[in-house]
């Protein structure tokens, strides 16, 4: 849910506590805009039974657990691993052995949360003003998500994963020059774009998430009692993750969802395989300090992993050149060069890419349709301006022989790419396996040049493009904040911008342009 104060935005969605009848007749904490008929989802039940509304994240979290309620909890730091200040807690509820029988059973997933801390003298503490919590929980009857607020003291309805889908129809497609990408449901619309659970560091090493084997660091901070005893259950981030790769799924196995989805257009459904929906965040997996003599770069960063994979390290003297070259620094943190895992990269989402298959798990598109599509300007796997550009040509429309009259639209079209969809869409050669293979080729060509040192810069001047990528990616437009979280979270690096005049290219031969 994007945060309207801070422009952060929750990186993995939340939810909260499943109890007893909503229709206790003491019921006085009912959340501002709750839709009629009443949800019967865990947030909506939870409050029902409150004699007064919780006005803080702290006595939620008690009233949670005096209800038998057991909460994971782990963090992440908004400016950075390194620079203590701006942490978020996202607590895991579930139930299970030692619940009492007046607690209805959860199983991990559907309960989540999410709420700040703040530094006052010194002290971490927990926020008790402004945006206090962000919840996020799945409705039993729709069978998508239901999205909350604790604003002010204030509980509030903000919408659903059907409001989500609402509000970004214009993202990426062919609007009128007076209309915005994003609609006015819902705030969460800004990070939650496919209507789930996210956290956009969502694989090892979770750069600036708390681990067990890495914790935050939090001096010169003093936790107050209530926050260190929050900080002593912390569990590692990998948890959290496990449970935001799955949301994904889950929305697609929906029927309620499936249902939403098939009430818009082709352009919508097929949105997430030529533009980018969401993202993630990848890097080197050794913390930068450890400085060891090589870096893995995520293969993301090369080529989408339904065309292959890379497996490709440089040095790290090479890497530090680059790094003094450009003038790379982390904003906020001073004498810090680079992130707390370097090579940090945005990357295709997971989210994105479940959503592409399960297209194809009913029959809307098939494999060889999807691997066309990708092949378009593949070398920039997550951002090709040319590949997004061709959504606006799709048929709007699920009649039949789709991919027909999509070729019809294509041999028609200017648009940069067209001439190269369209055969790769007609020419037999141009399989699966034809895209494959030329992906591996170009894997091959990057791999062959990994130990240049000019290959190094080159490639880091394209990493300083594609984190700009995400700022200028219509999905970072929605006028109540950003999908990173800016200005107040610290995520990237900033570098010296790129000094070519024109967008910079990767070739097939992985060079630079």
């Amino acid at each position: 849910m994007l945060i309207h104060i801070r422009h952060l935005c929750i990186a993995a969605a939340t939810a909260i506590f499943m109890f007893g009848s909503a229709a206790a007749a003491h019921a006085a904490c009912i959340p501002v805009d709750l839709p009629t008929p009443t949800p019967r989802d865990p947030v909506a039940r939870v409050l029902a039974q409150q004699d007064a509304c919780p006005r803080t994240a702290i006595e939620f979290r008690n009233i949670l657990k005096r209800s038998g309620a057991h909460l994971e909890p782990t963090m992440v730091n908004f400016e950075g691993f390194h620079n203590p200040g701006a942490f978020f807690i996202f607590e895991i509820v579930s139930t299970g052995i030692g619940a009492p029988a007046s607690a209805l059973a959860i199983k991990r997933g559907d309960l989540l949360f999410g709420h700040f801390t703040r530094a006052i003298d010194g002290r971490l503490v927990s926020e008790t003003s402004g945006l206090v919590i962000e919840l996020i929980t799945w409705d039993p009857d729709k069978q998508f998500y239901n999205f909350y607020e604790l604003f002010e003291h204030t509980w509030f309805y903000r919408g659903d994963s059907k409001d989500i889908l609402d509000d970004v129809r214009g993202l990426h497609r062919q609007r009128a020059a007076s209309e915005d990408p994003f609609g006015p449901r819902l705030r969460c619309s800004g990070c939650h774009i496919n209507g789930g659970l996210l956290q956009k560091e969502l694989v090892a090493p979770h750069n600036d998430w708390f681990l067990q084997a890495r914790h935050l660091p939090l001096d010169p901070l003093k936790p107050d009692a209530s926050v260190k005893g929050i900080l002593a259950e912390l569990v590692d981030a990998e948890e959290l993750s496990k449970l935001v790769a799955a949301s994904p799924r889950r929305l697609a196995d929906s029927a309620g969802y499936r249902k939403v989805l098939a009430a818009h257009g082709m352009q919508e459904r097929l949105r997430p395989l030529f533009c980018p929906v969401e993202v993630n965040i990848e890097s080197d997996s050794d913390p930068f300090d450890a400085r060891r003599p090589a870096l893995r770069i995520p293969s993301g960063f090369f080529v989408d992993p339904r065309l292959g994979t890379a497996d490709i390290s440089v040095k790290r003297q090479a890497y530090d050149a680059a790094l003094q070259k450009l003038g790379s620094r982390l904003p906020r943190t001073p004498g810090r060069a680079d992130a707390d895992h370097a090579w940090l990269t945005p990357v295709k989402a997971h989210s994105d890419i479940v959503a592409v298959d399960a297209l194809i798990e009913q029959g809307i598109i098939d494999r060889e349709f999807v691997a066309d599509v990708l092949a378009v300007d593949f070398t920039d796997p997550a951002f090709a301006s040319a590949r997004c550009g061709l959504l606006k040509l799709v048929p709007d429309s699920a009649g039949p022989n789709l991919i027909g009259r999509f070729r019809d639209a294509l041999r028609g079209a200017s648009a940069p790419g067209a001439a190269e969809l369209l055969g790769n869409l007609t020419d037999p050669k141009r399989n699966a396996a034809f895209h494959e293979q030329q992906a591996l080729a170009f894997v091959a060509s990057c791999r062959a040049r990994a130990s240049d040192p000019a290959a190094v810069l080159d490639w880091m001047r394209m990493l300083a493009q594609r984190r700009v990528d995400v700022s200028a990616s219509e999905f970072s437009k929605n006028p109540n904040g950003h999908i990173l979280e800016d200005p107040e979270r610290i995520v990237f690096p900033s570098t010296t911008p790129p000094a070519a005049a024109k967008r910079l290219v990767m070739t097939p031969a992985c060079q630079v342009r």
